[in-house]
């Protein structure tokens, strides 16, 4: 494996992480509720090391990645209205 690969994953990783703990204040942990496995910060963190590698193969730009990574998709996804 390549250590570079590694490195950016987890850079993006830790953005994400980071990103949790600053605007959340706090890290929501995996659950299993209503037939759902509800993910937390852990599904923040995968978003965020697959974001942080797809990017510009630099260590602080994955990072930066990271940390916006869940927020652009979430702006790119089109929400459900609720009637």
């Amino acid at each position: 494996m390549n250590f570079e690969v590694f490195f950016l994953v987890i850079a993006g990783a830790i953005g994400a992480l980071t990103k949790d703990v600053v605007i959340d204040n706090k890290l929501v942990l995996p659950k299993y509720e209503d037939g759902s496995l509800l993910l937390g910060f852990l599904g923040g963190m995968i978003i965020g090391g697959v974001v942080g590698f797809l990017v510009d193969q630099s260590i602080p730009t994955a990072f930066l990645s990271g940390y916006a990574g869940t927020q652009v998709l979430e702006a790119l996804i089109p929400k459900e209205k609720k009637e």
